[in-house]
């Protein structure tokens, strides 16, 4: 275990700094006492006793402190406590001789020992810094005693060391205290700055992180801050506001930055982004209360938004249409079958005979609606796993078509990106993908059998551009879906046939979603095309 006289401090930059101000104090106090020597300035009390005793010592001591100021200099490490102790030593015994040399305490030249214990208290522990008071005035004491020896000197001058011995304790205790309480509180800034820095930091990085833009501009509508969300929705290249972005270079936000000014609780309708074509909406709050405040503006891309509030809708819509299909299917199965049983009446008519069959029709039509319904409120978690796509979809086509009464009039042609020379892999549940490919299937074998007479599919089947992630196109001969319906083919309850549910390419698109993976549509040589853009194989759910 080693023991060090300093005292702790929180930088040791602080304490070189600290150090080297003291040794120009020192440095320059021997430049002083030489050239007021040499200028016979106070000759009858500097060096009255002993002058070429006085002017060595004081050239001696200069000299010593410039060669500490230069390695100083060169050297900016922090001394170790030896070397502060053997510093100190060399003040106190370099001031008692120039006080001896100039007649004793009277001089007044051992009042500078003050200033040395001082700078102990500064730089040393508790413990050495009353050891050099204790120094100090022995050496006083030491030296009043010589001088009244050797030169005569009226010995009250002893009251007076003891009462200097008496003012150097006091100095070492009260410095010590002093810079106790300095180091402590330097130590809590510091370590509040510190705080700070990471708050900063991790602020700055929350911001840059969220979806939400975030843009900060001063009193003169100058660009501070701007997130890459904000950049992005406003169609900028370059986020950062070094060079010089301002609001009068955005002129959509800059107009509702203006209505905001006027009227800060009116109703803010989206904005048009020509660069991106989007829409978003802006929010502003005020920061600060002085006389030149900045403000705070929020950028949320409105269509996201849209979505959400979509999703809460279609949430609450689903727990409602819940309930009702379940009260509903107890009696619509006691309709179907009390229709079910009048079929079996001999003495029933042509006509009422089609009536049953209008009603057992439309009573399945109703039933599958209420299990498709229900379906969604209780869609179970997926049990996904790692599957060769070539593979799976060859046994998955050749199960399909084989329900069918005439298999040979079923024809889906599985096309492999002919690039694509490693396994296709993807991380989905089976019978999840099972119900999508199914829905999909009877839908497009249905579409293009109304167009060309004939059950045919076209399925590509590759990876996403410069990606590992598998892709999957499910193309039908169909004449394609009106433009202005596009955006509404995965609504709940969208149908194009009367004898529709309008859930199956809804609950396609949920259970890829509870894939990690996405179902789109797109036009392909004027057919439709619904893509499934599956996960990573080693995604983990």
């Amino acid at each position: 275990m080693t023991y060090s006289g300093v005292a702790p401090r929180y930088s040791n930059t602080d304490n070189y700094r600290l150090l080297r101000i003291y040794t120009y104090y020192r440095t320059a106090l021997g430049g002083l006492l030489m050239l007021l020597f040499t200028a016979d300035v106070l000759s009858k009390v500097l060096g009255s006793y002993a002058p070429n005793w006085f002017f060595a010592t004081a050239a001696g001591y200069t000299v010593l402190n410039i060669t500490t100021l230069v390695g100083l200099w060169r050297n900016r490490s922090e001394p170790s406590s030896e070397q502060l102790l053997l510093y100190l030593m060399i003040d106190i015994a370099a001031l008692t001789l120039l006080s001896a040399t100039s007649g004793g305490i009277a001089s007044g030249l051992s009042y500078l020992l003050v200033i040395t214990v001082a700078a102990s208290a500064i730089f040393l522990n508790r413990q050495m810094s009353i050891f050099i008071a204790a120094l100090a005035s022995m050496a006083t004491l030491t030296e009043s005693l010589i001088t009244n020896w050797l030169f005569g000197i009226d010995s009250s001058r002893f009251f007076t060391a003891g009462a200097l011995g008496i003012l150097m304790f006091a100095t070492a205790l009260l410095f010590q205290y002093l810079t106790q309480r300095i180091r402590e509180s330097s130590a809590e800034a510091q370590q509040k700055a510190k705080e700070a820095a990471k708050a900063k930091d991790i602020s700055q990085k929350i911001i840059e992180r969220m979806r939400t833009g975030v843009l900060v501009t001063d009193s003169d509508a100058q660009v501070q801050l701007i997130n890459n969300a904000a950049a992005k929705l406003l169609g900028l290249h370059q986020p950062s506001p070094n060079n010089g972005l301002n609001l009068a270079s955005l002129p959509v936000i800059e107009s509702a930055f203006s209505q905001w000014q006027v009227n800060p609780s009116a109703k803010k309708a989206p904005i048009k982004i020509p660069q991106t074509n989007g829409e978003v909406r802006v929010s502003f709050a005020t920061l600060g209360d002085d006389d030149s405040p900045e403000t705070l503006v929020f950028v949320e891309d409105h269509r996201l938004l849209a979505q959400e509030a979509q999703k809460l809708k279609l949430g609450s819509l689903g727990k409602l249409t819940a309930s009702i299909a379940h009260e509903v299917r107890n009696p619509l199965g006691a309709i179907s079958h009390a229709a079910q049983l009048l079929t079996e009446s001999p003495e029933l008519s042509a006509d009422s005979t089609k009536l049953l069959n209008i009603i057992l029709n439309h009573s399945r039509r109703v039933n599958q609606i209420i299990e498709n319904t229900l379906q969604l409120s209780r869609r179970s978690e997926s049990q996904a796993q790692v599957i060769d796509l070539a593979r799976w979809l060859d046994k998955f086509i050749e199960d399909y078509t084989l329900a069918f009464s005439d298999p040979y009039a079923v024809h889906i042609h599985l096309e492999i990106a002919p690039q694509t020379q490693a396994e296709i892999l993807a991380k989905i549940d089976v019978h999840h993908l099972q119900q999508i490919l199914t829905n999909l299937f009877d839908n497009g074998l249905r579409y293009s059998h109304a167009a060309i007479g004939e059950y045919r599919l076209l399925l590509r089947l590759g990876f996403r551009e410069h990606t590992e992630l598998a892709r999957l196109q499910v193309i039908d001969y169909g004449p394609g879906l009106a433009e202005d319906m596009e955006e509404a083919v995965f609504e709940p309850f969208f149908t194009t046939e009367n004898t529709g549910t309008g859930l199956g390419l809804y609950i396609c698109r949920e259970l890829c979603q509870s894939n990690q993976a996405s179902l789109s549509f797109i036009r392909w040589q004027g057919h439709s095309c619904f893509q499934i853009n599956f996960a990573h194989a080693q995604q983990v759910f």
